[in-house]
């Protein structure tokens, strides 16, 4: 059984008449006769009773026109519903956005999609990139914003976007001997207290490494990723912390110097979809959206 059937039978019915019926629809008669024919073979019963000039519904023709009209309707208003998604008018995009998000913009890109396309819903996941690569790997989320260093996964897999490039910069009181540096190398921490990131941090790994391959040792009296309490406990002069620079500048207080690292480690930041996803309205359109998004990066 077909739909288009199901309305030659209806409009049939309407018109009482296979040729009237014929002629609305933009079908030769016979063509639609035969259609409504095999119909009733595959079903095992006439639907309608054919007179010289007219036809008109027997009683199973009669029940297959009221169950037609609901199953056409629904049709209809499935075709509807469909078409709001492809159309941006209904729609959920999950997405995984760092504890960071706030200082990198990227509240700001959902809330500008969000005034184009108003209908499209939003269900935000906060959490650090390792977990929000798991959640992509597992199709948690249709995409997410995370910290990426090292060889990208799989291109064929996932479509990648660079967002910003951000830098590590070292914060320290204006007290401290070597504010006044214009760069820090690695050798000036030798023996220095340092607010070390914690050991979940994947600039904890690069910043270990560096002191390694210097042979330095400095004094870790803190170990904590958390951007506000480093800037205050920097300020106030109790040891030289790290942060990213867009954070940095951003929690700025009085007192407290940034001051760039003469070891260049960056944090390039990514926008991350599975390739799949994109074959979704919304996840395409946000997708463009970013790609084509003013981003500025940190100075």
């Amino acid at each position: 059984m077909q739909l288009h059937q199901m309305r030659y039978v209806l409009e049939a019915a309407k018109k009482k008449s296979f040729s009237a019926a014929a002629k609305s629809l933009y079908l030769s008669q016979p063509s639609l006769s035969q259609q409504i024919l095999h119909l009733e073979k595959e079903l095992g019963i006439a639907l309608f009773v054919r007179h010289s000039k007219s036809v008109s519904l027997t009683e199973a023709g009669e029940q297959f026109v009221a169950s037609a009209e609901r199953i056409l309707n629904e049709v209809d208003r499935l075709k509807e519903n469909m078409e709001k998604f492809s159309l941006l008018e209904a729609g959920t995009l999950r997405i995984g956005i760092l504890w960071i998000a706030g200082y990198l913009q990227i509240p700001r890109v959902i809330t500008d999609y969000h005034s184009a396309f108003p209908r499209i819903r939003y269900q935000l996941h906060v959490e650090g990139s390792n977990t929000l690569f798991s959640m992509l790997r597992s199709r948690q989320i249709n995409a997410a914003f995370l910290i990426h260093s090292g060889e990208l996964p799989d291109p064929g897999e996932y479509f990648f976007h660079k967002v910003m490039d951000d830098r590590y910069v070292a914060v320290l009181s204006e007290a401290h001997p070597l504010a006044e540096k214009p760069v820090l190398a690695v050798r000036d921490l030798d023996g220095q207290d340092i607010l070390m990131p914690a050991r979940a941090s994947a600039f904890r790994t690069e910043i270990e490494q560096l002191f390694s391959e210097h042979h330095i040792t400095p004094n870790v009296i803190c170990e904590t990723s958390q951007s506000d309490i480093v800037m205050q406990l920097a300020a106030r002069n109790l040891a030289i912390g790290f942060a990213s620079r867009s954070i940095a500048e951003k929690l700025l207080l009085p007192g407290c110097r940034i001051v760039p690292l003469e070891a260049a480690i960056t944090r390039p930041i990514y926008y991350v979809t599975p390739r799949e996803f994109l074959d979704y309205p919304a996840v395409r359109s946000f997708t463009e959206f970013v790609q084509s998004y003013s981003f500025q990066s940190p100075s």
